[in-house]
């Protein structure tokens, strides 16, 4: 059995990453694939206890101009102000209650004002979920721990495009930025 995750609820943040229609939809620019239908309800079973305990809640949204040149990489998601760039249906009612960042860049903390919020909130640590464990939760966890932020990713609340890219990130987060990999089950707040 793994070990309980104890958060103070006055000084973490929940950080939901890039829970857009382009990525968690089939019908999406960028469909993160079956792992990401299987994450969502797991995250929004987080959010509402994370709620309960009034633990600070944070969406990010991929969020590009129609000439961007991730699209190069990546090919064109989420443009701003369209359809695929919207938070999913079953996550958008939170989304109203939540700090938002809108941004370009993998990381949630490039290029936007998400460090000096989270340090007016007195926040010292992070549980992230969301997609692509390997991209923009990783790159969003090398920041924040570049930061100083603690570092805490559910691993049944994050979805990579393939099985490789999962263990990658997570494996990163855990030996790289020491972060702590759990379960939903596992966290206490």
């Amino acid at each position: 059995m793994t070990e309980e995750v104890f958060i103070n609820p006055e000084q973490s943040a929940l950080v939901v990453i890039d829970m857009q229609k382009d990525f968690c939809y089939e019908d999406g620019a960028l469909f993160m694939g079956e792992g990401v239908e299987e994450i969502i309800l797991r995250i929004r079973g987080l959010i509402e206890k994370a709620a309960r305990k009034k633990v600070h809640l944070i969406f990010t949204q991929d969020w590009h101009s129609l000439d961007d040149e991730e699209f190069e990489v990546w090919g064109r998601h989420c443009v701003r102000d369209t359809r695929g760039a919207e938070i999913i249906d079953e996550l958008l009612p939170f989304s109203k209650e939540a700090y938002v960042v809108k941004k370009q860049k993998y990381s949630a903390f490039f290029g936007t004002n998400l460090d000096l919020h989270l340090k007016e909130k007195g926040i010292k640590r992070l549980i992230i979920a969301g997609v692509a464990t390997n991209i923009c939760v990783l790159h969003t966890a090398i920041d924040a721990s570049l930061r100083g932020y603690e570092i805490i990713v559910p691993e049944d609340c994050v979805a990579a495009l393939s099985d490789y890219e999962q263990e990658y990130g997570l494996q990163h987060i855990k030996s790289v930025l020491k972060g702590t990999i759990t379960s939903t089950s596992t966290i206490v707040f």
